[in-house]
């Protein structure tokens, strides 16, 4: 392998894994508002008050569906708890920019046409150290960001009109 085809290999890479590891954080960060935002809603419906006068209603529907609801709370916090979709999201949002500094280093010594081995080599440290820190990304948003990035090829993303 040359080093043009080494250096254009990891820009790739650094592409594919940058860009995913911010899709993992909005993926994480949705399932986060998923779990918290209803647990609070009902958590909020079930407060004491609201609970001891419903207490003195004669209609036995209402108190089951309290029952149930209050049940779903707390499978709701405990799913939140157990699964940490905030802490996933920063993680990966962690990583992204981590990674994202290292490929900005990458392409700035690509465009000055430098390729300083020792900075290579400092740029593959800096890599290998994200890397050990960051957390895996699913399958399924890796592989649509590669096809992504593949489909663009070396063209940045169109701007917003």
């Amino acid at each position: 392998m040359t080093p043009d085809m080494l250096v254009d290999q990891w820009r790739r890479g650094l592409r594919i894994a940058h860009r995913a590891h911010y899709e993992a954080a909005k993926y994480y960060y949705r399932m986060h508002l998923v779990l918290s935002l209803p647990a609070v809603l009902i958590a909020a419906l079930l407060s004491t008050t609201v609970f001891a006068q419903l207490q003195d209603s004669t209609v036995a529907w209402v108190r089951v569906a309290m029952a149930v609801l209050s049940v779903l709370t707390v499978v709701l916090s405990s799913l939140q708890a157990a699964l940490r979709f905030a802490e996933r999201s920063e993680r990966h949002k962690t990583a992204a920019v981590q990674l994202g500094e290292v490929r900005r280093e990458l392409e700035q010594q690509l465009v000055f046409e430098h390729r300083d081995e020792a900075v290579i080599e400092r740029l593959r440290k800096k890599w290998d150290a994200a890397d050990r820190q960051a957390p895996t990304i699913p399958s399924r948003i890796y592989d649509r960001v590669a096809a992504m990035v593949a489909e663009l090829g070396d063209k940045p993303p169109r701007a917003a009109k």
